[in-house]
């Protein structure tokens, strides 16, 4: 191919959309140009200048002027997009942060398709650039509000919401404790009357600041909206939440706001429920605190009563021994799977069996309230064999899959259930070694013995052995050499949000550490966007699980590998 090409035209060639100079200045963008391998040049009628904010004598002539703009994780992103490009006619499409001479950040678009080449190599590459740093800060704010409150920078209702229903069924797995801890600002409405919103939205900012100040992982802190804040507290008993009001009080009410009108006070009433024994969901949380807390008078706390009104109507949803036995004997408990991926390499690696309730109307729903029923009546063994016997169909059929099971306290707790369960897993012979078994941290915990006969057992058949909700207790390390597990899971709730809380990074990368040196591989729960999964890949943690990489499926893809 002619290397040589007039310079007007390639950008056109490349993408046949960029007609003209006024596109070009409206979008942004400055066509280029890549021959010999190394030398740059850019359409001069294009004003590259303007798309990389940078004089005339500062616009790159070769790709080693190019990448001292960029970062080394992009500069090797870069590398490797033009190594695809092994034919002519080939294309790639990154972007990156470009770093101006100004010390400015800018966020910058680069497209390019090759036009000539030797074998493999590319000798020619037409391609363009294009300044989307206001496309890319507008996405950026976006995803942050998804997670977070726009006025007080702590976490919105929704990410409170899905750590409330997290610690919901973790207290129901475990039999452990967790509450929600509701405060409001009762004369915020007084202060927004008398002295304008602007002052009252310094007063909710500033009590915000103060909260943050002193809550700690695993707890999490949030706007439940308006006047209203919220603490999910894990491990917390009634008598712990009442202890934890009281310093509240003093730090919040004592101390005045100081504002362009002087310093105000606030005052604040508290409301809380407690997990598993009387809310079993976020939204059963949020509306018992509301309820608790309408009546509630200023520096005073009000606990959830059965007697306040949410009680009657869970008890009419509660699930019966004969609704397990009936939803077992009619084969309506499935299989839910989802994916965990290698971090280095991004490539499916297991899938984890979650379990699910078809409904008698046909619905396919999460299994949280059987699970918690069959506690209760002393029936999850059943539970546990049924997902057992599912897995090995599966396990049968698909010759490549590998699983991860929940194992229960009652199973492996109860001598006569755990031989049941063991001769279940022996009776699958090789395609044992395809199979995770992970036990509760809890668990684990009251009986480091017992896990680690359990362990053992499994383990002699070929099974790996992990330790689930990791970090959520608090299980030394020695007890997990005693129990020989193969892998264990962090808890979720110090995963989420992890890339803007360098707390929660300091304690996984100790984790980590502690991991790796006793050979222990690490799983990340709950990762639910790129930039945590970003930060654990640099963390060393060895596999993601997540929405991010799939949501529990009851019909994967078994071929299908993660990207």
């Amino acid at each position: 191919m002619d290397n040589t090409v007039a310079k007007g035209d390639h950008l056109a060639r490349f993408a046949g959309v960029w007609n003209g100079d006024v596109a070009l200045d409206l979008l942004r963008a400055a066509p280029f140009r890549i021959f010999d391998s190394n030398s740059v040049h850019f359409d001069p009628n294009a004003h590259a200048e303007d798309v990389i904010c940078a004089t005339s004598g500062q616009i790159p002539r070769t790709l080693l002027d190019w990448n001292r703009h960029l970062s080394d994780e992009d500069v090797r992103a870069r590398k490797k997009a033009m190594r695809r490009l092994t034919w002519n006619g080939a294309q790639y499409k990154i972007s990156y942060l470009w770093r101006t001479d100004q010390g400015e950040e800018i966020w910058i678009e680069e497209q390019g398709r090759r036009e000539a080449g030797h074998k493999e190599t590319p000798t020619v590459i037409n391609g363009v650039i294009r300044n989307i740093t206001v496309q890319r800060r507008a996405e950026m704010r976006t995803t942050y509000l998804a997670t977070y409150d726009e006025l007080t920078s702590i976490y919105n209702i929704e990410t409170m919401s899905k750590s409330l229903d997290h610690l919901a069924a973790l207290t129901i797995r475990q039999r452990g404790e967790g509450a929600l801890l509701r405060l409001r600002l009762k004369n915020l409405s007084d202060i927004n009357e008398v002295y304008g919103f602007e002052t009252g939205d310094r007063m909710v900012q500033e009590f915000a600041r103060r909260l943050t100040q002193i809550v700690r992982v695993p707890d999490l802190l949030g706007r439940i909206g308006g006047a209203d804040f919220g603490l999910v507290l894990y491990g917390s008993t009634a008598e712990d939440v009442r202890s934890i009001v009281k310093r509240l009080f003093f730090l919040l009410e004592n101390s005045p706001v100081q504002t362009p009108h002087g310093g105000l006070y606030g005052e604040f009433a508290a409301s809380m429920t407690q997990m598993r024994t009387q809310a079993h969901s976020a939204e059963e949380a949020l509306a018992q605190t509301e309820i608790a807390i309408a009546k509630t008078k200023p520096s005073e706390l009000t606990a959830y009563s059965d007697a306040m009104g949410l009680d009657s109507v869970r008890k009419g949803r509660e699930t019966t021994a004969d609704d397990i036995i009936d939803a077992l004997n009619q084969r309506r408990i499935r299989l839910a799977y989802q994916p965990i991926i290698e971090t280095k390499t991004s490539r499916l690696h297991h899938y984890e069996c979650l379990l699910r309730l078809r409904r008698e109307d046909g619905e396919v729903v999460s299994a949280g309230r059987v699970i918690m029923a069959a506690e209760r009546l002393g029936l999850v063994h059943l539970l546990d064999r049924r997902a057992l016997e599912l897995a090995s169909e599966t396990l049968a059929r698909d010759k490549d899959v590998h699983l991860a099971l929940n194992v229960s306290a009652a199973t492996v707790k109860d001598k006569a259930a755990a031989a049941s369960y063991i001769a279940a897993l022996k009776a699958l012979g090789p395609c044992a070694k395809r199979v995770t078994l992970e036990l509760t941290e809890t668990v684990a915990l009251d009986d480091p013995a017992m896990a680690s006969e359990f362990s053992n057992h499994v383990r002699d058949l070929g099974c790996d052995f992990a330790i689930d909700d990791f970090g959520s207790g608090y299980t030394t390390f020695r007890n997990l050499m005693a129990i020989e597990a193969d892998m264990i899971k962090i808890d979720g709730t110090l995963i989420e949000g992890i890339a803007s809380d360098p707390n929660k990074q300091t304690f996984v990368r100790m984790m980590v550490d502690l991991a790796q040196t006793f050979s222990v591989k690490t799983v990340a729960e709950m990762v639910d966007d790129r930039a945590d999964a970003d930060i654990l890949r640099r963390l060393g943690v060895d596999y993601l699980q997540g929405f991010m990489f799939g949501v529990p499926s009851a019909a994967p893809s078994w071929q299908k590998r993660a990207s």
